[in-house]
């Protein structure tokens, strides 16, 4: 058994889906299934949220003001990894992982949705912040109290983190959005061979 801390940014009571999601994301399609998606890097869901919303200037990240969230996810053993070294094992080009368009994954998500054997849960590269990654899991979920051990996998600890926070600056200019011009850091960084590790926005302004 393991244990993974997972944040996601969520303005209704839960942070979780139990009947299919009603907007189209990377690995789900709308209606399609309950999908969740969890970050492993407490920056990535400011940063998912973001391209999402077409946020692109500083001015309207900093009003962005939507509930942050903590989850602890118990998995009985390690999650696969959809990386862009493992994106062939799965079906998918490396390029498929940060792509505007969803479609492959979208594909890879319907696949396992049909597989009894298939795992329902994965980490996976984040488009939206080069240099992190996420927590998917194709299947319904149930909010605990964080300090709560789940019963069975259906429930997941959690709680509210932060309510009427912001991102911290300089974090928007990080995100690779939907239209960016360049290609995705992280992929280029790897078709290079060369390591990516994410920069994180400074916090010197906080000791002024």
């Amino acid at each position: 058994m393991i244990e993974l801390v997972g944040y996601r940014l969520a303005g209704w009571d839960t942070p979780f889906w139990v009947l299919p999601n009603r907007r189209a994301g990377r690995y789900n399609e709308a209606g399609a299934g309950s999908t969740q998606y969890l970050s492993l890097h407490p920056l990535t869901p400011w940063a998912e949220y973001m391209r999402n919303e077409g946020i692109v200037a500083a001015e309207d990240a900093a009003e962005a003001r939507p509930p942050l969230w903590a989850a602890r996810v118990l998995l009985a053993e390690e999650p696969p990894r959809v990386t862009f070294d493992s994106a062939a094992e799965w079906g998918l080009e490396p390029t498929d992982l940060v792509a505007d368009d969803r479609t492959a994954c979208q594909r890879l998500a319907r696949e396992l949705r049909a597989d009894p054997q298939a795992p329902d849960a994965f980490i996976a590269v984040s488009a939206a912040l080069p240099g992190t990654e996420n927590l998917v899991i194709l299947a319904p979920r149930v909010m605990v109290s964080y300090v709560l051990e789940p019963l069975d996998d259906l429930d997941v600890p959690a709680s509210v983190a932060a309510e009427d926070g912001r991102a911290p600056p300089g974090l928007v200019d990080l995100v690779h959005h939907f239209g960016s011009a360049g290609p995705h850091p992280g992929l280029a960084a790897w078709e290079r061979g060369e390591p990516y590790e994410l920069v994180e926005p400074s916090t010197a302004h906080l000791a002024a």
